[in-house]
């Protein structure tokens, strides 16, 4: 009874280890012949990175861990939920640290677009102040013709006053 309440438990720990154990050679090579299909998006192929440097380096050991069950079945399930574990806490490891790249790079794109905007609203800025500075000139050359020509014309006012004045003397002398 008590053989088949552990060789239950055996069966059991064997159904759920191969479940814990998954050996990715088969996608491996099935995403190595898939070379013909179209390039895949940009999240898809950043999820498909994840993966792949979260599983990697779990290779090996789930080789050994498969080889380990086969000869010590007590042993290689904790040996599987140890394993699963570390692979977890590797797994958000590598998230985090593509989330940080990720965020990097978007970094530098917003810093190179910032330093275009400055160089543009520069650039914008002293055409600005070209433009007040040429503005200002003319309104005071505006104003310097403005006072010349009203000098002239009272000048000419004045004269004509006094010819005026004097054409009507020399009319009454007559």
């Amino acid at each position: 009874m008590e053989s088949q309440n552990s060789s239950t438990g055996q069966k059991n720990e064997a159904d759920q280890t191969p479940r814990e154990l998954p050996i990715l050679d088969e996608k491996d090579k099935s995403q190595e012949n898939s070379d013909h299909v179209p390039l895949p998006s940009t999240s898809q192929q950043e999820a498909e990175t994840r993966h792949t440097l979260a599983t990697e380096p779990f290779q090996p050991i789930l080789k050994v861990l498969a080889d380990l069950e086969s000869d010590d079945p007590k042993f290689a399930f904790p040996a599987a939920r140890l394993v699963g574990l570390y692979r977890r806490l590797w797994e958000s490891c590598v998230s985090k640290h593509i989330d940080g790249q990720k965020l990097e790079q978007e970094n530098m794109v917003l810093k190179e677009a910032d330093t275009n905007l400055r160089q543009k609203r520069d650039g914008l800025q002293t055409r600005h102040d070209k433009q007040l500075s040429r503005l200002r000139f003319f309104e005071q050359a505006l104003e310097l013709s403005r006072e010349r020509l009203v000098g002239v014309l009272d000048d000419w006012n004045h004269s004509s006053r006094l010819n005026l004045a004097g054409l009507s003397d020399n009319a009454r002398e007559r």
